[in-house]
């Protein structure tokens, strides 16, 4: 069953205002997140979580951010501070 609905003009028209809105933000998200190397330092962490450092240290302490260390050199891999923050999605 197909059911025909039109639109006011000014209706259609925010319509489309709106869809490109949302996209234009999703494009510029997945932009800004492909702009990240796949494995981070702390600074750059902090920037692709959009927190402060102080935030970054607290959330270390009380939920184990994912690191990698070697030789005393730490990184942050992208995808494993995806999953930390989808894992602590409610």
């Amino acid at each position: 069953m197909d059911i025909g609905l039109q639109l006011p003009p000014e209706l259609q028209e925010a319509t489309k205002t709106m869809i490109c809105e949302a996209l234009n933000e999703a494009i510029k998200n997945v932009q800004i997140k492909n702009s990240f190397p796949p494995f981070l330092t702390q600074q750059e962490a902090c920037k692709y979580l959009h927190i402060a450092p102080s935030t970054f240290n607290k959330w270390d302490r009380e939920y184990h951010i994912p690191v990698i260390r070697i030789e005393g050199v730490k990184r942050y891999k992208k995808d494993s501070l995806d999953e930390f923050m989808k894992k602590l999605e409610r």
